[in-house]
């Protein structure tokens, strides 16, 4: 009997640890989950990369120029939240764009002109994008305006499409720490306040 009471507590104590090494091993992996280096082009046409950042902490955003609003709103608020945090110098606002076939690092340059001085738009080619997107975890689909000419021989160069689409993205806001390792992030409907007092617990 106490052999198997034995016996009962080592099986029990062997699955412990391997239930404690996958665990941890999940944390360390979970870790670098999101972010990563990239290459990319900044809006001055400088390349730049993820350790270009090295020192400071990241707020980190997707979208694009032609966003209607929602872009514009978040770049609004982003630059709110940068003027009232404890440690503004600390921490720089990166917008990435989703739509790099139109958002050229003038055009970002041109368009950065509506939002907070700090901010950084970082472009690239199709390839880039793509790959800074999934180390970010980032989803985003052109929804091609369908609108047609009513023309009845639907051969008028006007009636086809030019690049008329917009892009449907996620909206989540990363905090990334100093080595551009993932904090923490924040949801579209987080409030400047709220986002402000989170934001400050990290720095």
């Amino acid at each position: 009997m106490f052999l198997k009471k034995k016996i009962i507590l080592l099986i029990f104590f062997s699955l412990s640890l391997i239930l404690l090494f996958f665990y941890n091993n999940h944390n360390k992996k979970s870790h670098t989950q999101i972010g990563g280096n990239f290459q990319l082009t900044n809006h001055l046409g400088q390349k730049t990369t993820n350790d270009s950042f090295n020192g400071y902490y990241r707020l980190v955003f997707f979208g694009f120029t032609n966003c209607p609003d929602f872009c514009p709103d978040t770049l609004n608020n982003i630059g709110a939240i940068i003027d009232k945090i404890d440690k503004k110098n600390e921490l720089i606002p990166i917008f990435i764009t989703v739509d790099p076939e139109r958002d050229t690092a003038p055009k970002l340059k041109e368009y950065l002109l509506n939002f907070h001085p700090k901010i950084i738009a970082l472009t690239g080619t199709k390839e880039q994008i793509e790959n800074v997107k999934k180390k970010y975890r980032i989803f985003s689909k052109k929804i091609m305006d369908m609108k047609k000419e009513n023309d009845e021989s639907n051969h008028n160069h006007n009636s086809h499409d030019h690049g008329g689409y917009s892009v449907d993205h996620t909206t989540i806001i990363y905090l990334m720490d100093k080595k551009g390792n993932y904090i923490t992030h924040l949801n579209p409907d987080t409030t400047n306040t709220g986002a402000i007092k989170k934001i400050n617990q990290y720095l």
